[in-house]
């Protein structure tokens, strides 16, 4: 095994957690700012931490103000990313499982940007990936219909089950 696959399994894994305790976080009725303001403060401590324990506080002035700025656009997107995964949580009943795996489906957008602006080889493996991507969609699009329906089909019994009996 290469260094690079302990590393996706690392990602792979916490990842997963962070799903795991958007959902803690969403039962127990955190805000969603307050989740995203811990989560970079927590990131941005261990990250300073690990910069002094490994003896690299000098490349940090040696780092490119380029670098900077591209740092500080992403860090602005994984905000929005996780206000708006958490908010969308609380609006859409707390379905983490269906949440996430939208959320994990951004990764084609990526994938199809590299293919066409950085003209990345396209494999049969990728081209797999990205029609699975697809109907990973439709079947979630199936899946939210199924649930309207459950759900109509309850408002509709819900007047008649709790009318009053007798008089």
């Amino acid at each position: 095994m290469h260094l690079g696959h302990l590393f996706l399994g690392m990602a792979l894994l916490a990842l997963g957690l962070i799903g795991i305790f958007h959902k803690i976080a969403d039962q127990y009725r955190c805000r969603p700012r307050a989740i995203s303001v811990s989560i970079f403060f927590w990131a941005g401590l261990f990250t300073v931490v690990y910069i002094i324990a490994t003896g690299k506080t000098a490349l940090v002035g040696e780092t490119p103000g380029k670098l900077y700025l591209v740092a500080g656009v992403c860090g602005f997107l994984a905000a929005a990313a996780i206000l708006a995964f958490q908010a969308g949580l609380r609006y859409g009943k707390g379905k983490i499982a269906t949440s996430w795996v939208v959320i994990n489906l951004s990764t084609a957008l990526p994938t199809i940007l590299s293919i066409a602006i950085y003209k990345e080889a396209v494999s049969p493996w990728k081209i797999v990936g990205l029609i699975l991507v697809v109907v990973a969609v439709l079947l979630l699009w199936k899946d939210k219909q199924i649930d309207e329906a459950a759900e109509a089909g309850l408002a509709a019994d819900a007047p008649a089950s709790s009318s009053p009996k007798g008089n």
